[in-house]
This record gives C-alpha cells, sequence and structure tokens, in this order.
C-alpha cells in the first residue's frame, strides 16, 4: 500500500462485537480443533508461540489451552489488541496470564519488532495479505520462526474474481455507513449460496471458532487486500528456507489457502 493509500479496513471493532456477542467455550474447542489440523502432529506443549495479528485474540488463547508456555501477540489495530487482551482475561487463568504478552505492533515495523524473539510456531491466519506489502510481510514472519519450527498462514487464493474484490473492498471502506449496510446484505447472501453450492454445507455451520456474520464483513471490507496461488506461497516460502508440510486449499475459489511449513535445521549437513 503506497503512502498516499491509506485506506485501511477497522478489523477491530469487527473482532469487538464478535468477541462480546459470539466466542465462547464452544468457539474456543473449535479453535483449538482448526489449530491442532494446522500444526500436523506437532505438540504446543512447552513451546513458544507467536499470534501475527491477534485479532478477537481467540488463537492467542487456544495455543495457551493447548500447552504453549510462552505466548506473544501483537496485532496493528488498537481494538484487537484491547479485545485479545479482554479475550485472555476472560479465558486464561490467572497464573498463566502472565505467560502471555499482548501488544500493538505491525509486522513491517522493524522497531515494532525489535524485541520479538523467535517463536516455536508462528501463527498468521488471513493477516499477511492485509498489510499493504504482503510479500514483505511473509518474508519477515518467516524469519521469526527458530530451526525447526513451524510457519503457519493462510493467504486468500488467485482466482479470476479476484481483482474485482480488490474493488469491491475498496469500495466498501471509502463507503458511507448506508451504503456499507447494503453491501453486507447483499453480499451476506452472495456469499452464503456461493459457499453453499460450493461445500454442500450450511454456512452458517462454521469452522476454527468463527461466525458467518463476522466473516461476512470482514470479507467485503478487509482491505488492503492481495492474494496468490498455492504455487506462488510455497515456492516463496521454500526459498527462503522451509519445507512444505501441508496445504488445505481453499474451499471456495476466493477462500483462505492454508500452508504449514518447517523451518529447515541450519545445522543439517
Amino acid at each position: 500500500m503506497s503512502e498516499s493509500d491509506k485506506v485501511r479496513f477497522a478489523f477491530g471493532q469487527n473482532w469487538s462485537e464478535y468477541a462480546v456477542h459470539v466466542m465462547n467455550e464452544a468457539s474456543l474447542e473449535e479453535s483449538r480443533q482448526g489449530l491442532e489440523t494446522l500444526l500436523a502432529g506437532e505438540s504446543l506443549a512447552s513451546k513458544r508461540f507467536l499470534d501475527i495479528g491477534s485479532g478477537s485474540g481467540l488463537h492467542t488463547v487456544a495455543a495457551v489451552q493447548m500447552g504453549a508456555t510462552d505466548v506473544e501477540a501483537f496485532d496493528i489495530d488498537e481494538n484487537s489488541v484491547a479485545v485479545t487482551q479482554q479475550t485472555v482475561t476472560r479465558f486464561v487463568p490467572q497464573p498463566q496470564q502472565a505467560s502471555v504478552n499482548v501488544r500493538q505492533a505491525s509486522i513491517l515495523n522493524e522497531s515494532d519488532l525489535a524485541s520479538t524473539a523467535p517463536a516455536d510456531v508462528v501463527y498468521s491466519w488471513g493477516v499477511l495479505h492485509h498489510t499493504g506489502a504482503m510479500w514483505q510481510a511473509i518474508e519477515t514472519a518467516a524469519s521469526l520462526v527458530t530451526d525447526d519450527g513451524l510457519f503457519i498462514i493462510a493467504i486468500y487464493n488467485r482466482h479470476v474474481t479476484s481483482p474485482a474484490w480488490h474493488i469491491i473492498k475498496r469500495i466498501y471502506n471509502i463507503s458511507p455507513q448506508f451504503i456499507k449496510r447494503l453491501m453486507y446484505y447483499v453480499f451476506y447472501a452472495v456469499i452464503f449460496l456461493a459457499k453453499f453450492a460450493v461445500t454442500g454445507r450450511n454456512p452458517l455451520n462454521k469452522e476454527r471458532g468463527m461466525e458467518f456474520s463476522v466473516d461476512v464483513v470482514d470479507w467485503i471490507g478487509g482491505y488492503p487486500y492481495e492474494y496468490a496461488s498455492i504455487e506462488e506461497i510455497t515456492g516463496f516460502v521454500e526459498k527462503l528456507g522451509f519445507e512444505t508440510i501441508q496445504t488445505i486449499p481453499a474451499e471456495v475459489g476466493t477462500g483462505c489457502n492454508e500452508f504449514t511449513f518447517r523451518r529447515k535445521s541450519q545445522h543439517t549437513e
């Protein structure tokens, strides 16, 4: 995103609504299940976990509940930081809260990352494509993974409709509130029908502890917006010294592809 283009979606406001009105123990259980799938058999016990773009804090808490003993979560959005801290306070027992560091930071700001130690698991789901400099963000996030550590990301898939979505998202962000509300209702129906047609499942039955109506706002509002194919992401990350453990293709063409990479040990001869 150029310096002249400061249009940015306020993710934190959306996550605040989710955290207050939707998030519960069932959400956390679904979040843990989703994280377990992405860990591809790896345990978080006694591991350091870094959550880049923590949003609601749902997966920050899931990592603690799955045994991570050193958890850092940061987000560029001050509202997301506040929501993440509230979620940690709400769901993490007091003695364990000391092991969780929540702060405001940008993956693109070198000084923000000066105090961030490498982590055994670096996790950033659906975040790095909203930075305005996706490839730089991916490379920087990958640099925070320890030897033999895991790098887990989800990035919007490149699709024939991706350029159109770029326009839709920008229009949403620069529109007055009544236009945003109208777009929400229109795209709620469109996205619901598209997901049902592709998957054959009720889109309201979400995974990872998410909620459909909240996601719709993210989908039409999430800007800056970039995307890449599975091959583009795996090729880029593997050149940074990683091996691909698994890829989970997006169910819907414009959805997020999920990736689990492992950093190759620097001590391997």
